[in-house]
């Protein structure tokens, strides 16, 4: 099976048509929200560990930022893309925005190349007249909107690019920086620098477009993703795949600039066909559990993340799902390694719970990064 990856959709699909077919329709999504007031002057943090969340514009999503925005310091809405020829599409939501705005919340938005397009995103690379015209937009809209900054999170680029994306991240931080702006950068997981350790597609198409060197020297902070295990017959990330994701990262980036990445959704997998299924957010594991239909749950201390196995219908199926608990092991991760902080994908799919764990790191032991 191909393990396919995408912020947007976090589905594992069996072949990039269907993969593609996902990502258009999601980007249709984001790029439909409705114009925002200013924002206020973006300031640079200075105390880890910082909570990013991102925040998509689904009714679960804004109503777990308006709920839950004081135990964020950074939000990052997914509304931008980038055309080939540099072009800025996308409007942030009104409402998104005037939530962080009124909590004093900071905002990095996400920006991606149009429809996670391959040869887009290679075109943009050999064009430094895009790239100019699309720092130029960046910024002006940064500034006008009062972000902190942009984080890219250009994905399902050819490994043969990665120089050519090193260059282009260089190229972006200084003039960001110029105009008083934070870049950060989204990074598939890399545990390893052997493309035969990688899942079937994912070097070639994802990992190994990432330069952790060169991109954690420049770059502000960077979001490690380490979720979406290539190899996984299981969770989304196991507490030893995470572990092996972040001992390659801090071999190569300081803990200061490394961000966790976390998921707060779960793999559906198919028991007959040993595949994943559909992804799922934990509202719907719970209520998995809740009806008590279920054959079996547990908690697997080796992998640290929760299943459940149960049947829809006459087929059965197994959630390895993120909850409280995972959630908690993979915080303390952020902590013992005194990183920059966590990134969270995505807002309304988490365990209601996991907000117990954000409000530990607000106590003086940790010093949540104060707004």
């Amino acid at each position: 099976m191909k393990f396919i990856y995408s912020r947007y959709t976090r589905t594992l699909q069996s072949s990039f048509v269907s993969r593609i077919a996902f990502v258009i329709f999601f980007s249709a999504l984001i790029l439909s929200a409705q114009p925002v007031f200013a924002q206020t002057t973006a300031q640079v943090p200075g105390v880890s560990p910082h909570a990013l969340l991102y925040v998509t514009n689904s009714k679960a999503a804004i109503a777990s930022l308006r709920t839950h925005i004081n135990s964020m310091d950074i939000i990052a809405p997914q509304i931008y893309a980038a055309k080939e020829d540099g072009t800025l599409l996308g409007e942030p939501s009104t409402e998104v925005l005037k939530i962080a705005h009124n909590a004093g919340a900071q905002v990095m938005p996400l920006i991606i190349n149009q429809n996670f397009s391959q040869s887009g995103m290679h075109n943009f690379l050999m064009n430094t007249i895009a790239q100019d015209n699309l720092i130029a937009a960046l910024i002006a809209e940064a500034k006008d909107k009062g972000y902190l900054g942009f984080q890219y999170d250009f994905e399902h680029m050819q490994a043969s690019d990665k120089d050519l994306y090193s260059v282009f991240v260089a190229k972006s931080v200084p003039q960001f920086h110029a105009a008083g702006l934070q870049l950060s950068v989204a990074m598939a997981p890399r545990h390893s620098d052997n493309p035969a350790d990688y899942g079937d597609g994912s070097w070639d198409n994802w990992t190994g477009t990432f330069d952790y060197h060169a991109i954690g020297a420049v770059a502000d902070f960077v979001s490690v993703m380490a979720y979406d295990d290539s190899r996984s017959v299981g969770p989304v990330a196991s507490i030893p795949f995470v572990q092996t994701v972040l001992g390659y990262t801090l071999a190569r980036i300081p803990a200061e600039k490394v961000s966790l990445g976390v998921p707060t959704y779960a793999w559906i997998w198919r028991d007959k066909t040993s595949t994943i299924d559909h992804v799922r957010g934990y509202p719907a594991v719970a209520e998995v559990l809740k009806s008590k239909s279920y054959i079996k749950k547990g908690w697997s201390d080796e992998l640290g993340v929760s299943f459940v196995t149960y049947f829809r219908g006459n087929k059965k199926f197994t959630a390895w799902y993120e909850d409280q608990k995972s959630f908690q092991r993979k915080i303390a991760l952020v902590t013992e390694n005194k990183l920059y902080g966590f990134s969270a994908w995505a807002l309304g799919l988490e365990d209601p719970k996991v907000w117990d764990v954000m409000l530990t790191l607000r106590a003086p032991q940790y010093g949540l990064a104060e707004r």
